[in-house]
């Protein structure tokens, strides 16, 4: 499944929140619902018959189609699903769906969504006015599957959820490994070549990330709150971090991007990912480093590497990486490597995170522990195109 996001224009915002707040108010009704179910019963119970009971009496009075109504009843429940789900796995904190809320997004399943001359007319019940749009440019409306009205970073977005064409998985059994790190996002390894990804900008964004919410809380702190000077700031503080987390999601992205191209061009048939799950766990190297352990996107740069790969026919599969990065892959000595440059006593010098990169390739073929023989290709590196900022000394004007 793929999204395509429009950002809505020339429609009154009263109009779309008039959509989200009847939603809200199916969602609270739900709530109050399932209350009286529940007092009935004696007990919590959310089967099929309390769904299907529960939407019999869903006074169905709001600006929405059938199925936007039936599309929240379902969220609901799904709601209670994945609360069960987390109290038998052990979390004792898990709470279900309780709050009343004031806004929701409204979703338009297939039986809702029509097109005519050029305009997309989404379906709001009988007797109720259509959402009508321009269909962008970049839709393919036989493959729309739903629609969902998002409020979006002070903006009403329509995201158009479709469904991509299978790939056929390509037959190659060449690999590509893969050490995901905080300095470079991305090293891999072919068995021949190493590859680095250079994240030093994207690590001077989060650095900016952080000397922002710094320098606003401290004058945040200073003000009264609920005062017009601290709405002010907190809507000015969190509109400058929304602009640095587009910029680090964009990079993530070029990174991931050409990442896939490389392994296409070489006609890889398998990427091997290291598994850096529970990595957080039981960390503690100081504040510093903690930070930025923390706010290492590894998971992110995860699923964009699956989803871009599947999207190319390229299977995905994740693997243990513990002491990949510390084993020297000529002598298998073990040591922790302070630097960026790995160095064995046995002679062998190499980067560190293609070794980590190479272990793993390794790893996966179960001759980790066989050493490797001959020289070893020199790094190739790759950069991100950021654009340069003009010089702000008068001699360079």
């Amino acid at each position: 499944m793929r999204t395509y996001k429009y950002k809505i224009k020339n429609i009154p915002t009263s109009e779309l929140e008039k959509l989200n707040s009847d939603s809200a108010s199916v969602w609270n009704e739900c709530l109050k619902l399932k209350d009286v179910w529940d007092y009935a019963h004696g007990y919590s119970y959310t089967s099929k018959e309390c769904e299907l009971w529960l939407d019999k009496q869903l006074a169905k009075s709001q600006q929405l189609h059938s199925q936007s109504i039936q599309d929240i009843r379902q969220r609901y429940f799904k709601g209670w699903q994945g609360f069960f789900g987390l109290r038998k796995n052990g979390d004792k904190k898990s709470k279900p769906p309780h709050k009343q809320k004031r806004y929701t997004t409204t979703t338009w399943k297939k039986s809702a969504i029509q097109y005519k001359d050029g305009m997309l007319r989404l379906s709001n019940g009988k007797d109720n006015k259509p959402l009508s749009i321009p269909l962008p440019v970049n839709v393919d409306i036989d493959k729309i599957s739903v629609i969902h009205l998002v409020f979006n970073n002070g903006q009403y977005e329509l995201h158009f959820v479709y469904k991509t064409e299978d790939v056929e998985q390509i037959g190659s059994d060449d690999i590509m490994s893969v050490d995901i790190g905080e300095i470079h996002p991305m090293v891999c390894h072919d068995g021949v070549d190493t590859t680095l990804f250079n994240g030093r900008y994207i690590r001077s964004l989060y650095r900016l990330r952080n000397k922002v919410i710094a320098s606003f809380q401290e004058r945040i702190s200073k003000c009264v709150r609920g005062s017009k000077r601290f709405k002010t700031l907190v809507k000015r503080k969190w509109k400058k971090i929304r602009t640095i987390d587009n910029q680090i999601n964009d990079c993530l992205h070029k990174h991931t991007t050409t990442f896939a191209k490389l392994c296409s061009q070489k006609n890889m048939g398998v990427i091997v990912l290291g598994d850096l799950s529970n990595i957080r766990d039981s960390v503690d190297y100081g504040k510093k480093s903690n930070q930025k352990i923390h706010q290492w996107a590894f998971d992110k740069i995860t699923n964009l590497i699956t989803y871009k790969a599947k999207r190319l026919g390229i299977k995905v599969k994740l693997i243990n990486e513990s002491y990949t990065s510390q084993t020297c892959p000529k002598c298998m000595n073990r040591k922790k490597v302070s630097g960026r440059e790995y160095k064995c006593k046995c002679g062998f010098t190499y980067h560190r995170d293609g070794i980590g990169a190479i272990n793993i390739y390794k790893k996966y073929q179960g001759c980790f522990i066989n050493p490797v023989v001959g020289p070893m290709a020199v790094p190739f590196g790759i950069r991100l195109d950021v654009p340069k900022l003009p010089c702000k000394h008068k001699e360079c004007s």
